[in-house]
């Protein structure tokens, strides 16, 4: 019995599913059509990149199914907008019909050769006699283009022959946008400097690793590899930006648009002044330990913001390190915030010093985590069984570490393998009771569990308010420098109104009153 039934109820499901897509009844050839905005506006878009699609909704409230006899761009097969209309992308489509109270969604996107100009362009719909009209307009911006490109051949993954690596030493300039769509590469031994002011924007290019079943695995491949040096020296009033390449509002404060900077094994020498580094997967990775008597990379008043995964990562795996080693990661005066993992992980020991630094990582729009957002660990097994122990010297000087979880701060080690130095002096941080005993005898002159008082952090502005148990709760200029820091007086806003007469304060913003 039930197997008769099943034709009819095929049948039956192929008649509901055919009368949803009908074609409404004696369509008129009049009516006005209203649409959802007058002007498509487009965020800036850079020069021959395509910009994301907008949509435009067309709907119909004239009590009749209206036939619309064209849809078309003004410009026509010379438009540099493109668009889809129910399905079919064209310069211009016909005989679309809307029933009453229903709409269509035209989706549009650009092109555009131009330079440092606006792209304008009218898109047409004629009912009967009667022409309606919606201008579309992007401001086009001119850009220097490094694209890269990656190829697969067997297990090996390479650079494409035509793409772009910095190949000498080279000077980037404020005078236009740099956009970076690929892995661009420094190698070793070339210097790339960057002047105050300079914008790079990196692409959310991806590409397919083909796995040992010949299926491509998807992951963000828009970074800047640093075999050799870069120098990126801004100012206050022209900061140095590295960040996605898309200007939509929804994206402004949106992670993971690419993957972050990356300073490998032999790099040496690193700068990053008065920089900010955002809305990537991993801000920045730093990869063993320094060759030179410099930091392998040196931050100062300096923000890694919105991350995908994590703020800052060092690699040790080092076994040759003591006390003296150069850090491989210094810090001062800077940022690290609003990260959905970590805003610094410490893998495989190493030596880092972080000096007047906030950590800070809450829920807010689009971020919500629930593990702690500072990780050092001293130990890594690649095996699976066997424990490596890595030397670890890790220090934290007037800085903080706060954020929405009681937790924040914890220690991946084993049994039997402390950290050989694991200081913070003069920091501030929240602990729990399980976690206490263990990061307790790791502080001196700390505060635990007091609410740093930001003025508000849900909008990411770390400044102390009035209160602020921060507040002249550092080590001064002379300890500091004994400590290794390089001596500075001002705080993250590097401006000569905010140096430290009196005590220190803890974070990278020295407390100031702020006006109402």
């Amino acid at each position: 019995m039930w197997q008769r039934l099943i034709p009819i109820l095929l049948l039956g499901l192929a008649l509901w599913a055919g009368s949803g897509c009908e074609r409404p009844l004696n369509p008129v050839e009049e009516g006005t059509l209203s649409f959802s905005a007058d002007t498509v506006k487009f965020d800036s878009i850079f020069t021959t990149l395509l910009t994301p699609s907008e949509r435009l909704i067309v709907s119909n409230f004239t009590g009749r199914a209206v036939q619309v006899s064209r849809v078309w761009l003004e410009m026509g097969t010379a438009s540099e907008f493109e668009m889809i209309v129910n399905g079919v992308r064209a310069p211009e489509v016909t005989d679309v019909v809307i029933a009453n109270g229903d709409s269509i969604h035209l989706f549009i996107n650009l092109r555009s050769a131009l330079q440092d100009s606006y792209a304008e362009e009218y898109l047409a719909f004629q009912v009967g006699d009667e022409i309606q009209r919606v201008l579309l307009r992007a401001r086009v911006i001119d850009a220097y283009f490094l694209q890269a490109r990656l190829t697969q051949e067997g297990e090996f993954v390479s650079l494409d022959s035509t793409s772009f690596f910095f190949a000498r030493d080279t000077i980037l300039t404020p005078d236009k946008p740099i956009i970076m769509d690929g892995p661009i590469f420094i190698p070793e031994g070339v210097t790339v400097t960057i002047l105050p002011g300079t914008e790079l924007f990196f692409t959310p290019y991806k590409f397919g690793v083909r796995d040992s079943n010949d299926i491509p695995v998807f992951a963000l491949y828009s970074w800047l590899i640093v075999d050799g040096t870069l120098v990126a020296e801004g100012t206050p009033e022209a900061p140095i930006r590295f960040q996605g390449s898309r200007f939509d509002s929804l994206y402004q404060e949106n992670p993971a648009q690419w993957r972050g900077l990356s300073f490998r094994k032999n790099s040496r020498d690193n700068r990053l002044i008065h920089c900010q580094v955002k809305n990537a997967l991993i801000g920045i990775q730093v990869d063993s330990m320094s060759i030179t008597p410099n930091p392998k990379l040196l931050m100062q008043y300096s923000e890694v913001r919105n991350m995908g995964a994590h703020g800052v990562v060092g690699l040790g795996f080092a076994p040759g390190i003591n006390a003296t080693t150069v850090p491989s990661i210094v810090m001062e005066n800077c940022i690290v915030n609003t990260c959905k993992q970590r805003t610094f992980l410490a893998l495989g020991g190493g030596s880092y010093a972080f000096y007047n630094t906030t950590f800070a990582n809450f829920n807010v729009s689009r971020f919500s985590r629930r593990t702690p957002q500072v990780l050092v660990g001293n130990w890594w097994t690649f095996d699976g069984s066997t424990a490596d122990i890595y030397p670890s010297y890790i220090r934290f000087y007037n800085s903080i570490i706060w954020g929405s979880e009681e937790e924040e701060f914890i220690l991946d080690t084993i049994e039997g393998a402390p950290f050989d130095e694991l200081l913070l002096e003069n920091c501030l941080l929240p602990l729990s009771e399980d976690n206490d005993p263990l990061v307790r005898p790791h502080l001196r002159s700390s505060l635990v569990n007091q609410d740093p008082m930001f003025y508000d952090p849900f909008v990411r502005d770390y400044r102390l308010d009035t209160l602020s148990p921060a507040i002249d709760a550092g080590l001064d200029r002379g300890a500091l420098v004994l400590r290794g820091a390089s001596g500075y007086e001002d705080d993250f806003r590097n401006a000569p109104d905010t140096l430290r007469i009196d005590a220190f304060d803890l974070g990278a913003y020295e407390y100031y009153p702020i006006p109402d």
